[in-house]
């Protein structure tokens, strides 16, 4: 289902399109093929009139992915990129956007899929408002983050290329067999290649190549070292430790036991 849509306008129409999906967020539906989703975005968008070069970068967090689900996904012309510790996609897409690259240059559309509401992708929007009507936001999302406000506000809505929401009644529907535009994948899909953030952004154009790379002793020594470092971060905000402990001179035991009280137990943080 497309909530709201707008053709491609003639200056978008032949310029490059990156899509951004958040693969913890909008995870596929039960049974479907990782293959298609490549092919469905493209033909999805080329239905609304963009034809220009797309790149379509799946990133998450990869940590028990089967590695035939991400080859299956490469294979249908999706970029795989592993979350850097700490990070989410937003953050990603913020720091693309002021990185200053000439593949973030106007024209642009980028197509954001995730699950954050629309109101808290408001400063994407904004950056998007501020820069002119040579970049285009498309946004996808699952039917459960769909506006809570029937009126949303101007701003948030105009600035919309394209509403899909991400289901197999929306961007992954099944495919219209008499379409001229069913379901391929263009073959300029940009200079985008797989990476994984958390070993100094390790890349690699080859799938095989990053696949090798995940099996690597190197990466499962900082998969761990990131799983003990996200483990001591959700400790530390668990007993209410943070920078501004630093700021007066009650003692950090002393704080915590203050925050802590009437929280569940640690039995239950452990767990």
């Amino acid at each position: 289902m497309m909530k709201k849509v707008k053709k491609a306008t003639p200056e978008l129409a032949t310029s490059k399109t990156i899509v951004w999906w958040d693969m913890d967020s909008c995870p596929l539906p039960n049974g479907y093929e990782p293959s298609r989703v490549g092919p469905r975005i493209d033909t999805e968008l080329k239905n609304q009139g963009y034809n220009g070069p797309l790149t379509i970068i799946g990133i998450g967090n990869l940590e028990g992915v089967p590695h035939d689900f991400l080859k299956a996904l490469s294979s249908g012309g999706v970029v795989i990129k592993q979350l850097p510790l700490g990070s989410d996609m937003m953050s990603c897409v913020r720091r693309a956007l002021f990185s200053r690259e000439p593949r973030f240059e106007p024209p642009l559309s980028m197509m954001l899929i995730t699950a954050v509401h629309a109101d808290l992708l408001e400063d994407v929007i904004c950056v998007f408002f501020n820069r002119g009507p040579l970049y285009n936001l498309l946004l996808a999302f699952p039917a459960v983050t769909e506006h809570a406000d029937p009126e949303p506000p101007t701003l948030l809505v105009d600035n919309f290329g394209g509403e899909w929401v991400w289901d197999r009644l929306g961007l992954l529907k099944d495919p219209d067999l008499g379409s001229a535009n069913y379901d391929t994948r263009r073959q300029d899909t940009g200079c985008e290649s797989h990476c994984c953030g958390l070993c100094d952004d390790f890349s690699s154009d080859s799938f095989d190549d990053f696949k090798a790379h995940l099996d690597s002793p190197q990466h499962a020594v900082k998969s761990y070292l990131a799983k003990v470092e996200a483990k001591r971060r959700e400790f530390v905000r668990w007993f209410g430790w943070d920078d501004s402990d630093d700021e007066d001179d009650t003692p950090k035991p002393q704080k915590a036991r203050e925050k802590i009280q009437g929280r569940p137990s640690l039995q239950g943080f452990l767990s």
